[in-house]
């Protein structure tokens, strides 16, 4: 696994009027890259999105495939119309093809050129042009490491604000000024692009004349988190599954009442309980040197599912103390999520008296990891 992540963020506004965009945006990431394929259909409305969505369909298949630049464009060519008249390709394209050791290549037909932020400035890039076809692809490769970041904008982001707020439109040099004022704070992926996309719809006075989309890819370091929930079926497997979970990279978190006294034990360290952090339906949170979090068990698993399923933002998780809150934050914003599950069942869960769900722990965790793949997120569960 590469320590290299690329953080992804996506944002778009619709032309006044319209129910559907006229541009396509399409993320895949698989073991060896990350593809990012933007289309711009010309005109808006349906004809625009069926153009353009075909676009980013045609183009991210045939690079996971393997295809070639040169292969991509001659099915374009073959699939979709060009305008002699306008000399314009009935839907543009920029592709972002990204492998996990920082190898890129950028090629683009007919959009506003890439920002690419390196250092904190915006570099102009030295494309190469080739004439594939009718069309006029500008490519180049780069080197891209952690700190940099890649910005894809339509023609709907470029031009807001033209006739209104500022005669000529934001443009691509002010939006590259802006870029470099905002890289510098510590904003995710998708807190750029919804800052960029926010600004265009002010500068459209609220009623955007075209459709505007924004792709953000920020390249930083992968943030890992290791979890420990319940006790191993073998008590001689405790020994192993603290030893796994303390020489995990990233963050450590245990939930689990048993469990966290046998990490304890173990590490031969106290374990504190800190009541502030209690509220009326969810357990106090431990404290263990050595550990990021360590939680109550089943109670705090539904309780964070129900968080995550609910997709609060960040900023209403970050400054809570409970211990739901702080799993569910934790679980946002890893990227990379190994499970540590014990399959022994705590006794206390088969009182009659408890709720039914008490003894659904494995399944709470199941379906956390099925949640948070759908997220972008790498869960890997490992049974004790």
């Amino acid at each position: 696994m590469s320590d290299l992540y690329f953080d992804f963020g996506h944002s778009s506004l619709n032309k006044v009027g319209e129910e559907l965009s006229g541009d396509s945006l399409v993320f895949n990431r698989n073991p060896q890259q990350v593809v990012i394929v933007l289309s711009d259909g010309l005109g808006s409305g349906v004809k625009a999105n069926i153009l353009s969505t075909l676009t980013t369909k045609i183009i991210s298949v045939m690079l996971e495939k393997g295809a070639g630049i040169n292969e991509v464009t001659e099915t374009l060519s073959e699939t979709l119309p060009f305008c002699k008249v306008r000399k314009l390709a009935y839907s543009t394209f920029s592709i972002a093809q990204c492998f996990f050791n920082g190898d890129t290549y950028l090629a683009e037909c007919d959009n506003p050129p890439t920002f690419f932020i390196n250092e904190g400035k915006v570099q102009h890039l030295n494309y190469q042009i080739r004439e594939i076809g009718e069309k006029r692809i500008k490519e180049i490769h780069l080197k891209i490491k952690e700190g940099d970041w890649l910005v894809f904008v339509s023609d709907g982001e470029v031009h807001a604000g033209i006739g209104g707020l500022w005669n000529l439109g934001w443009n691509w040099d002010r939006i590259a000024t802006y870029l470099e004022m905002r890289s510098s704070l510590k904003l995710s992926a998708q807190q750029l692009a919804d800052d960029l996309i926010n600004v265009a719809y002010k500068l459209y006075q609220k009623k955007p004349g075209d459709d505007a989309t924004v792709g953000v890819l920020k390249i930083r370091e992968r943030r890992l988190a290791t979890l420990l929930i319940g006790v191993p079926l073998n008590k001689e497997d405790d020994p192993k599954v603290v030893h796994n979970l303390m020489n995990s990279q990233g963050k450590k978190i245990v939930c689990g009442g048993t469990t966290g006294s046998i990490v304890a034990r173990e590490l031969n360290r106290e374990i504190d309980v800190d009541m502030k952090t209690a509220t009326v339906d969810i357990p106090p949170i431990g404290i263990i040197k050595g550990l990021d979090l360590v939680t109550e068990g089943t109670i705090t698993l539904m309780k964070a599912l129900k968080l995550l399923k609910d997709q609060l933002r960040l900023s209403d998780l970050k400054y809570k103390n409970d211990g739901a809150s702080r799993l569910a934050f934790e679980l946002s914003t890893a990227d990379s999520i190994r499970v540590i599950l014990g399959r022994s069942i705590n006794p206390a869960h088969q009182n009659p008296d408890l709720p039914v769900n008490l003894g659904l722990k494995a399944k709470f965790v199941e379906e956390i990891a099925e949640l948070l793949k759908s997220r972008d997120k790498e869960v890997v569960i490992s049974y004790y």
